[in-house]
């Protein structure tokens, strides 16, 4: 384990963690996803696509490829947790919907309440909104623009740091993480979300493998492979939570794995054009991350490469690599992997996809296979440089040092982002984990409807008998945010926590609380001695107990004030001195020795009653308090209240302090407003009755101290399930069928283009696509301002008006009209391809932005 980045003031921790990837609906699924190596990207089947709506005309085109990283259910959102109606939640942006869920998860899972502070920073970024062409006229007035993201999550989360949209194409995360260290690091806010969301509409089964372009013809992405032959297009949600590490040690959080260093740049005009790669720009921006990271270049055993699969891309990336380590002389083994031929290149959250990936791999001491790798690309050379790629999963690579990893994201446009991660540092070992029982404790559970109340029940009884009491106790008491409709479950154990939340239970609805005080157990010996042992903090509440016998009163005292939010308190016979103290009318002392009189006589009154604790209607306790029996008690207390005084402040509100008592002391007559609804009547009697108490006003809305209440301190953040949303489909009534509307037709030739010379058609195509009015023979596409991006929409319109594929690389080669001419009249003449048959002009499909 990692003795040395607990020391480094500049390091910031992975506190949280939450995704949905293709073919990975949550975390847990994702990692042993990876580790398994089936990966995600598969093709769908014709009553799939069928029932999606893409037209059959369109599944016949040669070009289309029914494969893709899809994510289930992205239609469905729990509108109602954030608020919105359904018809808002219809007009959102499902990415933005999706982003949001999973913002709660990883902050959930981060233990965040927002109990410590508020100041969470937003650093994130998705994928073009194209869900508004769905909507037709139901579309808002303006539709989402994709920079609103940030802003809507920390309006619905209230969040109150930085909130900042990230933009860099294919590195958007990987950028969003790198801001969100550095505002850490400023102090900027003291916790920080980073991720990012594509989802791809209209079409999010298949796309078009433009001739030429960077998309993959056969539907697999090989990274650094011979066989490469492009990427695939991908959907995908994540996000992670960062904190301080420093801060994050002090607070218990779980820490998954260090960031300690981490670079952004750009390629300038270093690059053969805007799309092209550029090696000097990402080899600077890995040296620029190891520099920050100020560690041991060699101890990186792990990169986690942007890998798309392309036959231009790949072999820069590698070449990179190796210029960085040549210039620190760096010859020690390095394994290289790529997680999108798992789910596929995700634009936006790519580089969300790998982070999340290397994260996991410094924590669990696993490298994850890199699918579909199987022979080195012949373009990459790696003997005897340390580097190479791994084809199945196996244990970290040995370096004397901590686990250490790199992730790139290299974004269209030059952006090039660059994080080193580091193993978590090292903390005392946990308690070995046990179904044996121990100390009762309370486990709250919470949730915003019936039905995700009771799922998540059922979540929790798989989970916790496999994990420590203290620390599902810890994780839900202080690492969650409590919900309107709740339920406590009392148990000494993991295993009896399953048992019981296993059975069936409907939860309380929040509600007034009248808190009573039964006399019968506050007798000296009616308060279990235990509770100052569970409760800390009493021994230095309480002072020296004295002689006077009042410990277990003052516990009684403090406990009640553990308990300030209830918002009536109701003392009968000694009880209502404590009441009165606790609502700061008496002086403590005053309340405690006319308590312990009151108690005294009691027991004298009554010895060997029973001192359990009660839950029932007020009107049920009054008739037993004026019994008889009660009469000596309350002459005792006449004499033990001799001196009372009232306590700086005077008498509080109505609604604050509720005299119970009739006739024997004081006999004051409650409200009957405050009798309406559910009332509480229990005892301060043993530690479990204390704690039942305490679960009972939780339940009722309550806001409980839990630090006090448990006190102990122990437990640790536990690996729970996230919050089950309760989801509902939000989606236009009539959307169009997948795929319309969102490439333009190709154009069916007719016999008149048919007849005219290829480089009439080749400069018409150059004049479209470059803007400009006349192009000559000797002209060169790139020199009339053409990049690789302008260059797949000249591929693409070569195929659809002439029908012969063309690469970039033709492109490239041919470099003049006049040569690209000479290329397509030989293809021509070749493959007899001119009068081809064309698509029909309705055969539309989603584009692929990478």
């Amino acid at each position: 384990m990692n003795m040395i980045a607990a020391e480094d003031g500049q390091a910031v921790a992975v506190v949280g963690m939450s995704c949905r990837f293709p073919g990975a609906p949550d975390l847990d699924r994702y990692w042993a996803g990876l580790l398994d190596g089936a990966g995600a990207l598969t093709p769908a089947t014709e009553p799939e696509l069928a029932a999606a709506g893409v037209p059959e005309s369109l599944r016949r085109r040669p070009e289309y490829v029914p494969v893709s990283g899809r994510i289930e259910d992205f239609d469905l959102f729990d509108a109602e947790y954030f608020g919105l109606s359904p018809a808002e939640a219809t007009a959102t942006d499902p990415q933005q919907r999706l982003f949001l869920q999973e913002a709660v998860h990883a902050l959930e899972h981060a233990g965040w309440t927002g109990a410590d502070g508020r100041r969470v920073g937003v650093f994130c970024g998705s994928g073009e909104n194209t869900y508004a062409q769905l909507l037709g006229q139901d579309a808002p007035v303006v539709p989402d623009s994709p920079a609103t993201l940030p802003l809507r999550v920390s309006y619905h989360l209230d969040l109150r740091g930085p909130s900042v949209f990230v933009s860099s194409l294919c590195s958007t995360s990987l950028t969003a993480v790198h801001l969100a260290r550095r505002s850490l690091l400023a102090g900027d806010c003291d916790l920080a979300l980073a991720g990012a969301v594509n989802l791809r509409l209209p079409d999010h089964h298949g796309y078009l493998a433009r001739p030429g372009g960077v998309a993959s013809p056969e539907g697999a992405l090989r990274p650094f492979d011979r066989e490469a032959s492009g990427t695939v297009p991908g959907s995908g949600v994540g996000a992670v939570v960062l904190k301080r590490l420093d801060a994050a040690l002090r607070d218990g959080d779980t820490v998954h794995a260090v960031v300690r260093g981490s670079a952004l740049n750009n390629d300038g005009a270093d690059r053969q054009s805007f799309a092209a790669p550029s090696v000097r720009g990402q080899r600077d921006v890995v040296l620029a991350a190891l520099a920050d990271a100020g560690v041991d270049p060699g101890d990186i055993a792990y990169v986690e490469a942007h890998g798309t699969g392309t036959s231009l891309g790949d072999p820069v990336e590698i070449a990179a690599l190796l210029e960085a380590r040549e210039r620190l002389g760096v010859t020690t083994d390095c394994v290289i992997g790529a997680v999108k031929s798992s789910v596929g290149h995700l634009d936006s959250a790519a580089g969300m996809a790998g982070f999340i990936k290397a994260v996991l791999a410094v924590r669990e001491g696993t490298v994850p296979p890199t699918v579909g790798h199987e022979e080195l690309n012949p373009r990459i050379r790696l003997d005897g440089t340390g580097l190479r790629v791994n084809g199945r999963a196996e244990p970290w690579p040995q370096t004397g040092g901590p686990r250490r990893a790199a992730v790139t994201a290299l974004g269209i446009g030059g952006t090039n982002a660059h994080v080193v991660l580091e193993e978590p540092p090292a903390v005392p070992a946990a308690p070995a984990r046990s179904g044996e029982a121990g100390p009762a404790r309370i486990f709250p559970v919470s949730a915003h409807s019936p039905r995700s109340f009771e799922r998540w029940r059922g979540l929790l009884a798989e989970r916790v008998a496999g994990l420590t009491a203290a620390d599902v106790a810890h994780t839900l008491q202080h690492r969650r945010t409590p919900r309107p409709l709740r339920r406590a479950w009392l148990a000494t154990s993991a295993t009896g926590l399953a048992a019981a939340l296993s059975e069936p239970a409907a939860p309380v609805e929040a509600g007034p609380v009248v808190l009573g005080l039964d006399p019968r157990n506050l007798a000296p010996h009616g308060l279990d001695a235990r509770l100052p042992e569970f409760l800390p903090a009493l021994r230095a509440d309480l002072g020296s107990p004295g002689e006077d016998g009042t410990e277990v009163l003052r516990a009684a005292l403090w406990a009640l004030g553990a308990l300030a939010d209830v918002p009536v308190l109701a003392g009968a016979g000694a009880g209502e001195y404590l009441a009165l103290a606790a609502a700061g009318v008496l002086a403590p002392e005053v309340a405690l020795r006319c308590a312990d009189g009151h108690g005294r006589a009691v027991a004298a009154a009554l010895p060997g009653a029973d001192l359990s604790a009660c839950e029932r209607h007020l009107d049920a306790v009054e008739a037993e308090l004026r019994t008889a029996a009660w009469a000596p008690a309350a002459r005792e207390v006449r004499l033990a209240g001799a001196g009372v005084r009232v306590a700086p402040g005077g008498l509080p509100p109505a609604d604050r302090l509720l005299d119970m008592t009739r006739g024997a002391v004081m006999g004051a007559e409650p409200p009957a407003a405050t009798c309406e609804g559910p009332d509480l009547f229990a005892a301060l009697g043993a530690w479990d009755r204390w704690l039942a108490l305490v679960a009972h006003c939780w339940e009722r809305g309550t806001d409980v101290p839990w630090h006090l209440v448990e006190g102990s301190g122990e437990g640790r953040v536990a690996p729970l399930p996230p919050y089950p949303f309760e989801e509902t489909r939000h989606w236009p009534a009539e959307a169009p069928p997948a795929s319309e509307a969102a490439v333009p037709a190709p154009a069916r030739p007719t016999p008149a283009d048919a007849r005219r010379e290829p480089q009439e058609h080749l400069a018409a195509i150059w004049q479209e696509v470059l803007g400009v009015d006349d192009v000559q023979p000797d002209d060169s596409f790139f020199l009339l301002g053409g990049h690789s991006l302008l260059a797949s929409q000249v591929m693409a319109r070569i195929w659809e008006r002439l029908q012969v594929r063309v690469s970039l690389g033709d492109l490239l080669e041919a470099e003049t009209l006049e040569g690209m001419a000479g290329l397509v009249a030989e293809r021509l003449a070749a493959e007899r391809l001119f009068t081809s048959l064309a698509p029909a002009a309705d055969d539309t499909v989603g584009t692929v932005e990478l």
